[in-house]
């Protein structure tokens, strides 16, 4: 990347995995839509629309709260966390458990690390996670991917397609985005360069030095003087929520 124009395009990505559907499920579903078509004669077709929408509308909710259930029986410490943050945080300590022979040192970044700066928790509803890496372990992220797969990682991409700047691993219904930082030359000076926006970005000691932070408890890493960063990124106000949010160290 030789200017900020160019670092920061939008690539297609490339699947790595998608999770095909078992053997057994497609037994299922082939034999159930033999015998509706059976029943039905010439409304086959109204009645499997009506039954894919009830299914595609009630099947997740059920699944939802089902897990919920069993994350707050397996995670004590969690009972009084909202269902986004403890979907999440369970989602991110497999991940990272999945991965720690592999000695990758990742850290936060972007609204996770903002989440864990502020409030030690995930800010607002966390659909996914923010973490990032720095160039030298992205080979043994990469090589981790039948890891993952083995431990029921669903979908697995890289983005861009050919020379790939992120990761991302949808783990437990959450989605793990790892952003691959390279040491690059910025507007003529040397720094951490990642590819989402023109904010992700930081000079070179920060990523050197990583410091612990707390979240829900647990320690994670973070770069150096994350407060500039999350100005730079979410601006001079980042340390006041726009709306209500739950905050850990209140508890």
């Amino acid at each position: 990347m030789s200017d900020k124009e160019t670092s920061f395009k939008k690539f297609k990505g490339e699947n790595l995995y998608v999770k095909p559907k078992s053997l057994l499920r497609k037994l299922v579903q082939k034999s159930f839509l033999k015998l509706l078509s059976i029943l039905s004669g010439n409304k086959f077709l109204f009645y499997k629309n009506k039954i894919i929408i009830i299914l595609n509308r009630f099947v997740p909710f059920f699944r939802f709260y089902f897990n919920i259930i069993f994350l707050r029986l397996k995670y004590p410490l969690y009972l009084s966390l909202p269902s986004k943050h403890l979907y999440a945080i369970s989602a991110t300590n497999k991940f990272l458990k999945i991965l720690k022979p592999k000695k990758i040192n990742f850290f936060l970044i972007g609204g996770s690390l903002l989440g864990a700066i502020r409030q030690e928790s995930f800010a607002g509803r966390p659909k996914d996670v923010d973490l990032g890496i720095k160039e030298h372990q992205i080979s043994k992220l990469l090589e981790a991917v039948p890891l993952l797969v083995k431990h029921g990682a669903t979908h697995i991409i890289t983005r861009p397609k050919h020379n790939a700047q992120k990761l991302q691993t949808t783990l437990e219904g959450v989605r793990i985005d790892v952003e691959f930082f390279r040491k690059e030359k910025f507007y003529g000076i040397e720094m951490w360069l990642g590819a989402t926006d023109e904010e992700s970005f930081f000079p070179i000691p920060n990523l050197e030095n990583l410091k612990p932070v707390k979240l829900y408890g647990k320690t994670f890493m973070s770069p150096a003087n994350p407060e500039i960063y999350l100005e730079r990124k979410f601006g001079k106000n980042w340390r006041i929520p726009d709306k209500k949010q739950f905050f850990w160290k209140k508890n």
